[in-house]
Formats: C-alpha cells, sequence, structure tokens
C-alpha cells in the first residue's frame, strides 16, 4: 500500500515538472492543429503525386504561355538587377578607398605646402574644396543610389515567392481538376454523388485560388518589367550625373591649383635660402682672408721675405718648371763648389719653349755683378750660375739631384722633385700671387716636397699640375687626396 501511495505521488510529480516545461494544449486546440497538419500532409502528398503524373504524361497540366513568358522575363530582370547592384556596390567600396586616398593626399600637400609661400591660403581652401565635392560624390553612390537599388531588388524576392504560391495552387488545381474528372468519370450515380459533388467543389475552390493569385501576377509581372526602363534610366541619370559634377568641378579646381604651382615655381629666386660667396676675397703681398663654410677657406700664408744677401729676382721663363730648391741653397752650393773652366766655345743660344713666365715658376735670381744679362733667344755669356740644359755646363745639377731620394721625371727642362703624393681639386682657386697655381675644379696636381719647407705655410702646398706641368703653391683645403 505505501508503496502504491509512493509511486503514485512520484508519477503526479513527474506529470507536474513535464506540464510546466511543455503546457498542454487545450483539446480545441490540439483537434485544430490536428487537422491543418493532415490537411496541409495531404497536400503535400496531392501535389507531389501530381506532378509525378504530369511527369510520366498519365495527368493533364495546364499551360499558360504568357505567364510563363512574364515569369522568364522577371527572372531575367531580377538576375541583371542583382549584377548591377553587386557591381555598383563594389564601386561604391572603391569610391570611398579612392576619396579616403584622395583626401590623405590632399591632407600632406596642405602641410607640405609653407606658410611662407605664397596664396597659401587660398591653395588650402581649393584642397578643402575638393575634399567637399568627393565626400558628395562618395554619398550619392554608397547611400542615394545604393538604397535605391536595394529597393527594388527587394521586390524580386516577394515576386519569386509569389510565382512560387502560383505553381502550388497550379498543381492543386490541376489535381483537383484531375481528381473530379475521374471521380465522375467512376462514379455510377452521377453528379449526384456525394464523392461526385465534393470533388467538383475541391475543383471550384482550387480554380478560384489559381485564378486569383494567377491574374495578380499577370498584371503585376508586365508593369514590373516594364519598370526597368524607369528605373535605370533614373538610376544611371543619377550616377553619371553625380560623376560629371565631380569631375567638371574637380577639374576647375585642379587647374586653378596648378595656376597657383605655377606662381609657386615663378616666385622660386625670392624665396631661396641665403647662399655664401665661393669667390675667396682679394689678399695682399701679406695675409689672404677665408672664405665662407660652404667653400674651403685659403689658409693664411705670409710671402717669404727674400733674403738679405740675395739679389733682385726677376721672373724667367723656363721650359717646364723649375727646381723647388731655395735660392740660399743655390749660393751656398756655388761657395762650394769649383769655379768652372770657362770654354773658349762660343756663347750658347738657349731656346725656351714658352715666351711667357710660366705660372707658378719661382723666378731666377739674375746673373752676378759685371755679366751681362743675356736677352730671350740671345748668346748668353758662360756663367756656372746660369741654366742650361747641358749637364756638363751646370756644376750643381749632380749636388741637388743626389740630395732628394725619389725623382719623378718631368719634361725637357725641368728640375727634378720628389712627388709626395697626388690630389684632386674639389673647387676652383684663381692664383692671387705669381707664385700661385690656378686651378679648375677636378684637376690633377701632384704634390712636390720643397727644398726649402720654410716657404711653406701652414695650410698650403707645393705641387705641378699634370694638365700643363705647371708648378706653384696652392691651398691645401681646396684638394683632396687621391
Amino acid at each position: 500500500m505505501v508503496g502504491r501511495c509512493h509511486l503514485s505521488y512520484s508519477t503526479s510529480m513527474a506529470f507536474t515538472e513535464e506540464d510546466r516545461r511543455f503546457p498542454r494544449l487545450p483539446a480545441e486546440t490540439a483537434d485544430k492543429m490536428s487537422d491543418l497538419f493532415g490537411k496541409h500532409l495531404k497536400k503535400q502528398t496531392a501535389r507531389a503525386k501530381e506532378k509525378l503524373l504530369e511527369g510520366l504524361g498519365k495527368a493533364k497540366a495546364t499551360q499558360d504561355e504568357l505567364f510563363d513568358q512574364q515569369a522568364a522575363n522577371m527572372a531575367k530582370q531580377a538576375k541583371a538587377a542583382e549584377k548591377f547592384q553587386r557591381d555598383l556596390k563594389a564601386y561604391g567600396e572603391a569610391l570611398k578607398g579612392l576619396v579616403k586616398a584622395e583626401k590623405a593626399l590632399r591632407d600632406t600637400v596642405r602641410e607640405l605646402y609653407e606658410d611662407d609661400w605664397p596664396n597659401k591660403q587660398h591653395m588650402s581652401a581649393i584642397t578643402q574644396t575638393l575634399d567637399i565635392h568627393s565626400d558628395d560624390l562618395e554619398k550619392s553612390v554608397n547611400e542615394n543610389l545604393l538604397g535605391d537599388v536595394a529597393t527594388y531588388v527587394n521586390q524580386f524576392s516577394e515576386l519569386k515567392n509569389k510565382i512560387a504560391k502560383r505553381g502550388r495552387k497550379l498543381v492543386d488545381f490541376d489535381h483537383a481538376r484531375n481528381h473530379y474528372s475521374s471521380t465522375r468519370s467512376s462514379s455510377k450515380r452521377g453528379d449526384d454523388d456525394p464523392k461526385v459533388v465534393k470533388a467538383a467543389a475541391e475543383q471550384q475552390e482550387a480554380e478560384k485560388f489559381y485564378k486569383e493569385i494567377n491574374k495578380e501576377l499577370l498584371d503585376q509581372l508586365p508593369a514590373v518589367y516594364d519598370s526597368r526602363i524607369t528605373f535605370f534610366v533614373s538610376t544611371l541619370q543619377s550616377l553619371f550625373d553625380a560623376q560629371s559634377l565631380h569631375q567638371t568641378e574637380s577639374a576647375k579646381l585642379n587647374k586653378t591649383l596648378v595656376a597657383e604651382l605655377d606662381g609657386l615655381g615663378n616666385a622660386v629666386e625670392s624665396l631661396r635660402v641665403p647662399r655664401g660667396s665661393v669667390t675667396p676675397s682679394s689678399t695682399n703681398s701679406q695675409s689672404r682672408a677665408s672664405t665662407p663654410a660652404d667653400t674651403p677657406s685659403t689658409p693664411h700664408r705670409s710671402v717669404p721675405s727674400t733674403p738679405p744677401a740675395t739679389p733682385q729676382r726677376t721672373p724667367k721663363s723656363v721650359s717646364g718648371t723649375a727646381t723647388p730648391a731655395s735660392i740660399d741653397d743655390v749660393e751656398e752650393t756655388a761657395q762650394k763648389s769649383m769655379y768652372p773652366k770657362l770654354s773658349a766655345t762660343p756663347t750658347v743660344t738657349v731656346e725656351k719653349s714658352s715666351p711667357s713666365p710660366t705660372n707658378g715658376t719661382k723666378p731666377t735670381p739674375s746673373p752676378r755683378a759685371g755679366v751681362d744679362t743675356p736677352s730671350k733667344g740671345s748668346h748668353r755669356s758662360l756663367n756656372p750660375f746660369d741654366e742650361s740644359d747641358d749637364d756638363e755646363t751646370n756644376p750643381f745639377k749632380e749636388d741637388l739631384e743626389t740630395d732628394e731620394p725619389v725623382h719623378i721625371p718631368g719634361p725637357a727642362g725641368d728640375s727634378s722633385s720628389k712627388v709626395l703624393h697626388k690630389v684632386r681639386a674639389t673647387h676652383k682657386y684663381t692664383a692671387q700671387d705669381t707664385d700661385e697655381l690656378t686651378f679648375e675644379a677636378g684637376e690633377v696636381i701632384r704634390v712636390l716636397e720643397p727644398a726649402d719647407k720654410s716657404i711653406l705655410d701652414e695650410g698650403w702646398l707645393l705641387g705641378r699640375k699634370e694638365s700643363d706641368d705647371s708648378e706653384g703653391l696652392f691651398p691645401a683645403n681646396y684638394t683632396k687626396p687621391l
């Protein structure tokens, strides 16, 4: 007894929990739902059977060529509209990216255009106006046009659903018609048979539903199909008008920008930054001034004073360059050497390769007192201190050459000097004194070791140009080592 009560209590509790989760429907509602489900299942079965029979050719299907043509037109129209929507949407997305890139570029242009350049405010206003036109075009495409196209395309889904419903009603009508025909033909009582009466009523009802929806579609489909013309005209006009307006206004503004930039280009001379002069200042016999920082400055040097015992020097033209030995060395060597024996041979004619003094050639001391100085092209006396191309008549050449360990032979008549290294001129330099070199940028100069280093001031070198073998002093900071 206790077990039965416990079982009854447990069962009632279980039902209660199930009822809470799934409330029971009233009996009438359940019956209605059961009837609806039964009818729906019956319709599905009847439709499937009818289609099968029509496919096998055992049942006659209703044909409506006019509706089929309208439905085909609608399908083609919907396909074209959906493709247009996809492409327009892709164009809108690309346009959005383009507008964003254009605005970023114009922002950069406004930043690059400096405040002291002409028409800064006008330039900024023009670029901002271009930004507004770009935004208007992007808004016209992505908001207005795409919204209208979406509304136009959405109507096709409703039409497709209605066409599908019409197809089901047509199958129901065909099934009811075929069922009525078969029932009537098989009935012995004729039209008075209740089955025949019921089949006739079902046929009339199915025909009514079918004709209603068919008539509605036959009125709607042609109108929708004809609307494609007005839709595409209005949509494409809006698109091309927006593009034309944007491009026209942008073209005008871009031409204005070009004119503004022409003005900036014409004002380049007034906007140049100050530049220093590259020409060294004039020098006197004591010092040289320095040039600006961007051009190598000429180091200051003092013109070496002439020793008291040295006679007055006069420039002398020689073939090639002179020996870099100082006058004191020549005097000292002359005193230590034996005075050569004068030959009874007539005077020697010396040919000069250049009619004018070579730039950078040291002056040759004048002859001693009591000895006539020969003129150019004339015979000279057999003075052992005079220059001669004959090694036997120059008693000092061997001594001078043995003092220097390395010799670079030059043209005929050149004295030998030790070449320390080579440099290339980085700037043009014009000689400010007779013992200096004049050279152009890019020329190669051999740096020589002077016999008397006291003649060189700080920052100055002795060298020989490779182009014409002219020798002289030059500022080191106008060159760079090779």
